[in-house]
């Protein structure tokens, strides 16, 4: 009996693991999101939130700190994680800019806003790259974007309305 469940142990062990790395590595390297929403505030008001990327801490539940050295700046969120970033464009109705950490993620976030009835409809699109199958398949099982993004804009949403109650 003995000899029978070592088996199947030595078998679970290799077996499992491997199964996992297939689908891992069958997944792509690089996923799209996106979320639009129409927020009552004007360009003026959205471009300044945006621009003040070291203010981030004050408005953003999941950001502890921010680094910035020009056009770029280093991200620390609540659980330690690190991200820098860089603007690529900085237009009237657009917002571009790159990321990356140490560990293989890297990517880019698009803003584009247009006029509507009752303020902006505000657009973000991110693409997320992950070059090590271990790492898509734990974003996979542990990361929603569609959260993340949701999230994103309810504490923009948030500091957009203290702005325009502080005039500022």
């Amino acid at each position: 009996m003995r000899p029978m469940i070592a088996t199947v142990l030595l078998l679970l062990l290799i077996v499992v693991p491997g199964l996992l790395w297939i689908v891992a590595r069958s997944l792509p390297d690089t996923t799209h999101h996106a979320a639009e929403r129409v927020l009552d505030t004007d360009v003026a008001t959205l471009r300044r939130v945006l621009d003040a990327v070291e203010h981030q801490p004050r408005w953003r539940r999941d950001i502890a700190r921010v680094e910035v050295s020009g056009n770029a700046w280093t991200e620390t969120d609540a659980r330690g994680r690190v991200l820098r970033f860089r603007w690529t464009e900085q237009t009237d109705d657009r917002y571009r800019l790159v990321f990356e950490d140490d560990r293989g993620l890297q990517g880019t976030w698009t803003a584009t806003w247009s006029p509507t009835n009752g303020g902006l409809r505000i657009r973000v699109e991110e693409s997320i790259t992950l070059r090590h199958p271990w790492s898509r398949l734990m974003a996979r099982a542990f990361f929603d974007p569609d959260a993340f993004l949701a999230a994103w804009f309810d504490d923009l949403e948030a500091e957009l309305s203290r702005k325009a109650t502080t005039n500022g």
